[in-house]
């Protein structure tokens, strides 16, 4: 059944009122997202960083043009929703946007309030990982598996945001390993009033993930290589300019340092 003639025209004629990357509208009762192509590359100061540090979250994402950008990215939503991983439904697409379906609020908005209990964090966590973790048991990585692009609905998870990609000369574990530090690094700016358990966690991955069981000795690894930026993150005027992201990696760091095992 093909699209509804009246939600087509209403579509163009919004692509062309608002020219926003991203925006939501509502047609007949329910909610969409229309995403505009855009290209994908990393600036020279973050090639920079990845090269004098080797830190697999600041690997360069692979440059792609506009409608290079869109097609692999509703190329990907497509082939994960046919894995069975929850990607929402694409109901319009050309060279210049798409159109989704809306799945819900973002995790974010649930597990960033400060009055969540522990119950319902790790409600939310473990729906979150379980789709993670149907992406990397399909030989495929997410590529920005912050808490941001999961969206909660109804029990169910649905995840977004595929448009980066990486040089195929990266490996899939290494990127799949890149998905687990993003994916705890966003765990980090929760604002809940007790500390969340990253050994269960990164258990209930591992557990889900059994072929990526040596991610915990990476992620210790990874800390103990960076350990002098831990104690350089402590120092007063450091600490002042780093800013939330910079706090949160540190936080981070700190926390896999001290994993158990």
């Amino acid at each position: 059944m093909g699209l509804d003639k009246k939600l087509e025209e209403e579509i163009f004629s919004l692509s062309k009122d608002n020219k926003e990357e991203i925006f939501s509208f509502e047609y007949a009762t329910k909610k969409y997202w229309l995403k505009r192509a855009r290209a994908t590359k990393s600036n020279f100061i973050h090639k920079l960083f990845y090269k004098l540090t080797d830190i697999d979250i600041l690997l360069p994402v692979e440059n792609k043009s506009e409608k290079q950008s869109l097609l692999y990215e509703t190329t990907k939503i497509e082939r994960l929703k046919e894995k069975g991983v929850c990607t929402p439904n694409i109901i319009f697409k050309n060279e210049e946007f798409f159109v989704l379906e809306d799945s819900g609020k973002m995790v974010n908005s649930y597990i960033r309030k400060r009055d969540i209990t522990k119950e319902k964090m790790y409600y939310y966590m473990e729906l979150m990982l379980k789709e993670l973790a149907l992406i990397h048991n399909n030989k495929e990585f997410h590529g920005g598996a912050q808490a941001r692009n999961f969206i909660y609905k109804e029990d169910k998870v649905t995840v977004i945001d595929f448009e980066d990609s990486f040089d195929k000369s990266i490996s899939l574990e290494t990127l799949q390993f890149r998905d687990l530090i993003l994916f705890l690094l966003s765990l980090t700016k929760t604002r809940a009033n007790f500390e969340l358990d990253y050994n269960f966690i990164i258990n209930q991955y591992i557990q889900l993930v059994p072929q990526n069981k040596d991610f915990r000795k990476r992620l210790k690894k990874l800390a103990s290589k960076l350990s002098f930026l831990i104690t350089l993150s402590q120092v007063k005027f450091i600490k002042n300019i780093m800013g939330r992201d910079g706090e949160g990696f540190f936080k981070l760091l700190l926390i896999l340092k001290n994993l158990e095992g």
